[in-house]
C-alpha cells in the first residue's frame, strides 16, 4: 500500500499533498491494465485498491476492480464494486462529466444493464469527440438496441 507522506499541507496550495511513491491515478491505470493483460489479476487488484485509497470517489477504479473480480468469478463481489461506481458516476456526472466518462466504464454500464446512464455516458463522450467513429458506430448499435 501507499506509504503516508511526511510533507505537510502548505495551505497556499489547491492540491493535496501526496505520498511519495504514489505514480497517480493515470499511471495507476496504466499499471493496472498492463497486469490485468498478463493476467496478474492480484496485482491488477492491489493497484486498483491502492487508487481507491487515494482517490476513493474515482468511478472508473471502482468499475475496473469490479471487471476484474468478475472475471475471476467473484460476481456477488463485483457487482457491489459497479454499482459503487455507478452512485460516484451518478453523483459526478452532473458537475464533471469530462472527467468521470470513459467508454470502458460505458461498456459496463451497459453489460450490468444501466442501458440509459450507458447512452448518457456516450453521448458526452460524443459530445467531446463528434468525429470519433467508434463513437458514432456505438451510439448507432445502442440506440437500435432498445
Amino acid at each position: 500500500m501507499l506509504a503516508a507522506s511526511t510533507v505537510s499541507p502548505n495551505p497556499s496550495l489547491k492540491i493535496a499533498p501526496k505520498p511519495n511513491n504514489w505514480p497517480g491515478v493515470s499511471q495507476g491505470f496504466i499499471a493496472a491494465k498492463q497486469a490485468f493483460l498478463k493476467e496478474s489479476f492480484q496485482e491488477a487488484e492491489n493497484i486498483l485498491l491502492e487508487i481507491i485509497e487515494f482517490a476513493p470517489t474515482e468511478p472508473k477504479a471502482w468499475a475496473w476492480l469490479g471487471h476484474i473480480l468478475q472475471s475471476q468469478g467473484q460476481q456477488k463481489k463485483a457487482t457491489k464494486h459497479f454499482q459503487k461506481a455507478k452512485s460516484l458516476l451518478t453523483i459526478s456526472h452532473k458537475q464533471h462529466a469530462e472527467e468521470v466518462s470513459s467508454l470502458p466504464l460505458a461498456r459496463i454500464l451497459w453489460q450490468q444493464g444501466e442501458l440509459e446512464l450507458a447512452r448518457c455516458m456516450l453521448a458526452t463522450l460524443l459530445s467531446y469527440k463528434p468525429n470519433d467513429e467508434a463513437l458514432i458506430q456505438l451510439s448507432a448499435t445502442w440506440g437500435e438496441s432498445t
